[in-house]
């Protein structure tokens, strides 16, 4: 069924995350030598792994939002044994240089912009209110759309159901003319699905790999693939 309203997700869809991070993540190692006591391979793994496992506690209601912001530097040194009390520094000057390498996926803007003129269209993410409301207006998404979901206000996480069906509410068409496109298998496909919606699946980025039981409605590695789709 061609869908009537399509959301999107926003980082490492339109948005690319991975980039702006690793951008920032080298500029702060450089910038810091209590940091530099490792290799930045080690740095950068350590980092990864606190910081998703914070993730997905936050998710589980198990820490709030000032204590992962806290602690996905501080852990992160203290698990590689550096001096931690500069970690609040060192978050503060990460978050300064991620901003200023927010930029859209290859594709992206003009497929949106494409989509956008012929589909009603809105944004679904999950991440902090205030940074996420930065990013909508640094890549200037009132001009597509008006339905911007942050989740953090609904009180709930990407996939939680809460999430998907204030989004149907908001835009107000029957849940099987929804469609969701997102790179997060877990969050945006298993969330879309459980929701009744059509889902499409971007794997284009972060060489993602797929398992055999992973399947959406429709997957794409490049963004012409998706509007190609839709015509």
């Amino acid at each position: 069924m061609t869908p009537s309203f399509i959301y999107f997700d926003l980082d490492n869809t339109l948005l690319d995350h991975s980039s702006a991070e690793k951008k920032a993540q080298f500029e702060t190692y450089h910038s810091f030598p209590e940091l530099q006591q490792v290799a930045i391979e080690e740095w950068l793994e350590t980092y990864r792994l606190v910081n998703h496992s914070l993730w997905e506690r936050y998710q589980n209601g198990e820490v709030d939002r000032l204590e992962l912001q806290h602690s996905r530097f501080y852990d992160s040194m203290n698990r590689l044994k550096l001096e931690c009390t500069i970690s609040g520094k060192i978050g503060s000057f990460y978050m300064q240089n991620y901003r200023k390498h927010w930029s859209w996926i290859d594709g992206a803007r003009s497929a949106f912009s494409d989509l956008a003129e012929r589909f009603e269209v809105g944004i679904i993410t999950n991440g902090f209110k205030e940074t996420q409301q930065l990013k909508f207006e640094h890549l200037e998404l009132k001009n597509y759309c008006d339905v911007m979901i942050i989740s953090e206000e609904i009180g709930q996480l990407k996939p939680h159901p809460d999430v998907f069906d204030a989004a149907t509410e908001r835009a107000g068409v029957s849940r099987d003319e929804i469609l969701y496109v997102g790179d997060s298998y877990t969050s945006d496909i298993v969330g879309g699905r459980n929701a009744g919606w059509q889902t499409a699946w971007f794997t284009g980025l972060n060489n993602i790999e797929i398992k055999k039981d992973q399947t959406a409605d429709f997957q794409f590695n490049r963004f012409d693939e998706l509007v190609e789709l839709l015509s």
